[in-house]
């Protein structure tokens, strides 16, 4: 059994763990190119949004390159993202490629049977214990990157705070213990508190918010998260791989607790489940305009319905906690240099508000 996965940011650091922990062959995804969007793009229906298309050209790839099983996500509710693992396998078979597919479905019981599956020689104890170890890892990379997002914009010298960020998704992906990634993700920020940062007047603050693809996968977000960094702004990712873990598949209870506070807030907006992150993406801008954030930058999947439900709403939540807010839709017609103009155009929006501001003060 040789497994691979779809890519989605650092994703792969933590899957490869798992599976690697289990005994179990593993083919990392290889990085996203436009080969593989043209792949994707080639083999899937013309409607289906932009991670489907991606992940499909990830799979050809990989399939490719030797890997026999692909492990996928399903999904429950409106969103089509619960149909794409069963979609993709028919796809890839019907273009003659001899796999198997495992698609675990977003609860903690599929997680633990499918991995039971994969490693039927592992005792419960153990396939925990590869579940921790991952967990520790995807954990240290969010919050390293956390970190990194906050000082990238303050760096004097361009470029260092992301030499550090690569060195630790390195190191984080050897064969290192839960007791060493506590260890090496406190050097990880000492070394990012101590670079030399510039002694300027306070950065412009964005949270981005959107479907967790868009968020997290910097090919298919033009890398906006480091543009904005290198443009000054500090920037605050509402997704992340650990929050969906612990809400979605832990359910605990500190975390999830937190999360039906912030759907409460998007309530009278959208007062149901309308499918991935759509209600999310309300909440959560409301929640950055109470914390004075100066701007929501909101990223979805062109046809991605539930964001097409929330793209409808911000306006009007834009307009009444007075936070500005701009929804970027992508699919593989997105040139760079028009989403580029729009950025730019809304910084200087943000700027011009940021100064009128300290005038009145």
């Amino acid at each position: 059994m040789v497994i691979t996965f779809p890519q989605m940011g650092t994703m792969h650091v933590t899957l490869a763990s798992l599976f690697k922990s289990l005994g179990v062959d593993v083919l990392p995804p290889p990085s996203i190119t436009r080969k593989t969007l043209d792949l994707g793009v080639k083999h899937s229906p013309e409607t289906v949004c932009i991670p489907f298309k991606i992940t499909l050209g990830s799979f050809i790839e990989a399939l490719e390159q030797g890997a026999d099983t692909i492990v996928t996500c399903g999904g429950v509710g409106p969103c089509r993202l619960g149909y794409y693992g069963i979609l993709q396998k028919q796809i890839l078979t019907d273009l003659g490629y001899q796999f198997e597919m495992i698609i675990i479905e977003p609860n903690i019981f599929s997680v633990m049977k499918s991995l039971g599956k994969i490693a039927p020689k592992l005792s419960l104890r153990e396939i925990y214990q590869a579940f921790c170890l991952a967990g520790a890892k995807m954990n240290a990379l969010d919050d390293i990157e956390h970190v990194v997002n906050k000082v990238r914009p303050k760096e004097k010298l361009r470029g260092q705070v992301d030499s550090i960020w690569q060195q630790a998704q390195d190191y984080i992906d050897t064969e290192c213990s839960i007791d060493e990634l506590a260890s090496y993700s406190l050097t990880v920020n000492e070394k990012l508190q101590a670079i030399e940062t510039k002694s300027e007047g306070r950065s412009l603050t964005i949270g981005i918010v959107g479907e967790i693809f868009l968020v997290l996968e910097p090919f298919i977000n033009q890398d906006i998260i480091r543009k904005l960094g290198y443009m000054g702004i500090e920037v605050y990712k509402t997704m992340s791989l650990t929050d969906y873990v612990r809400i979605h598949l832990l359910k605990k209870k500190k975390y999830f607790k937190s999360y039906e506070n912030m759907l409460s807030l998007a309530k009278p907006y959208l007062g149901h489940y309308v499918g991935g992150h759509g209600i999310k993406s309300i909440g959560s801008t409301i929640q950055h305009a109470q914390n004075n954030f100066d701007g929501i930058i909101h990223l979805f999947p062109f046809t991605c319905m539930p964001e097409i439900v929330a793209k409808n709403i911000l306006p009007q939540v834009s307009r009444e906690f007075n936070i500005p807010v701009l929804s970027l839709a992508f699919d593989e017609q997105s040139g760079e240099e028009g989403v580029n103009t729009r950025i730019e155009a809304f910084i200087d929006l943000l700027t011009y508000r940021q100064n009128k501001k300290n005038v009145e003060i």
